[in-house]
């Protein structure tokens, strides 16, 4: 599945990853950071996501609205957003106006000026965009729950604090700018129909020019999981919750069987705590599960929006749960049918010009090669009941157990 991604080197040091698709008409075209949330040192909580609203606030030569305006004007679509981990700048247009895209992209990169009054502005809207979020429990929750569980950098909040976000000045956002976008931080990701001449020429003759420096931050990634319960008082009709227990890093190999047990308990509509806890019962409106893997670890967590009377029979009927899959696994049926989920996620994701940039990357940014997708699904494959009975008696354990509950209880 990786034959036709070939991979071209910056004058920079910078990798261009490309994945020609014959006989479509457009193009994503993806600028991958390698820093995010959990990069930054103290006094900067949010500045990531600041600094990736600020860079399309305006360069040398155009405003803000020149930048939306001429991309717009194309037809195409820019856009960013910032993680624990990454941060992603990214275009899709049609095939014959991506140099337009790559020349505002460049521009964006090279030649942004930070102004003092566009940061004040920002700053407001950013702290807003706080305010809409702390309106909206389910998602106070999920940011609260990994700050309050993750002992380390990884439990830093996305969009930083009201406090922090107003403390940050042009000199730090210019310093973190200048230390966090150089070149062996980066990856760039082509996916659609191109000439690969002339996109490495332009991205040569442009993002080829951002310096290749080496940068130290006094940077620790050391991460441990708390055990216990924290209580968010909130005046809210429903009680949020999120039950968590140990997850795994991104490069361990068993975070695959991790997903599937996420799948298993509660990854859609016909798995167990849905059925048993939405269906049967009618305990919770919501209730899914999500993994968090970072480099350096990881959490498996089961959310459910329920009421003050029902959350700690939820809770209970998460545990029994844990414990049934630690005792007697899963059926191969339940193994079979998530498995198929994987692979239909997969074939989806390679139908879009987007999802492809996005593989590439990812998967580059991690392991620094491009994984075959063949192979990938081999792996996920071979994985067997008594793999996942393995892996779920390791991680079902007490001592890992957590839970973060919102709401007026």
């Amino acid at each position: 599945m990786v034959n036709n991604i070939k991979k071209r080197i910056l004058k920079n040091g910078i990798p261009v990853l490309l994945d020609k698709i014959e006989g479509i008409n457009s193009i994503s075209l993806g600028i991958f950071i390698k820093t995010g949330a959990k990069n930054e040192l103290k006094g900067e909580k949010g500045i990531s996501h600041l600094l990736e609203h600020m860079m399309f606030k305006g360069t040398k030569t155009k405003t803000a609205k020149d930048i939306s305006e001429i991309i717009d004007n194309e037809g195409g679509l820019i856009n960013a957003y910032t993680g624990k981990e990454n941060t992603v700048y990214y275009v899709q247009m049609l095939s014959n106006s991506i140099g337009k895209g790559i020349e505002i992209l460049t521009d964006m990169f090279l030649n942004s000026v930070f102004s003092e009054e566009n940061l004040e502005k920002e700053k407001s809207v950013v702290i807003e965009e706080i305010n809409m979020y702390n309106d909206i429990p389910e998602e106070i929750i999920h940011d609260q729950n990994a700050h309050m569980i993750i002992n380390g950098v990884q439990g830093n909040i996305v969009l930083g604090s009201i406090e922090s976000v107003q403390n940050l000045t042009r000199e730090k956002l210019i310093n973190y700018f200048k230390e966090r976008y150089i070149a062996k931080n980066i990856v760039i990701s082509v996916a659609g129909n191109f000439s690969e001449e002339e996109i490495y020429n332009m991205l040569n003759d442009g993002l080829g020019n951002i310096e290749n420096k080496n940068s130290d931050r006094n940077y620790n990634g050391d991460m441990s999981i708390n055990s216990g319960e924290n209580i968010i008082k909130k005046d809210t009709n429903q009680v949020h919750l999120c039950f968590n227990t140990l997850g795994s890093s991104l490069k361990n190999p068993e975070k695959y069987e991790i997903a599937i047990l996420s799948n298993v308990l509660a990854g859609n509509m016909s798995s167990r705590l849905f059925q048993k806890v939405r269906e049967e019962k009618g305990l919770a409106y919501s209730i899914y599960s999500y993994t968090s893997s970072y480099e350096e670890g990881g959490l498996l967590t089961i959310y459910a929006g329920t009421t003050k009377k029902d959350y700690k029979k939820v809770i209970e009927m998460i545990e029994e749960e844990f414990n049934d899959i630690k005792e007697n696994g899963i059926t191969a049926y339940e193994l079979q049918k998530t498995k198929n989920q994987f692979l239909s996620a997969v074939t989806f994701g390679l139908e879009s010009t987007k999802g492809r940039m996005n593989r590439m990357a990812n998967s580059y940014l991690l392991y620094e090669e491009v994984k075959d997708l063949d192979l990938l699904m081999e792996e996920i494959n071979k994985i067997t009941i008594e793999d996942i009975k393995i892996v779920a008696n390791k991680i079902f354990n007490k001592k890992y157990y957590s839970k973060t509950i919102l709401g007026n209880i």
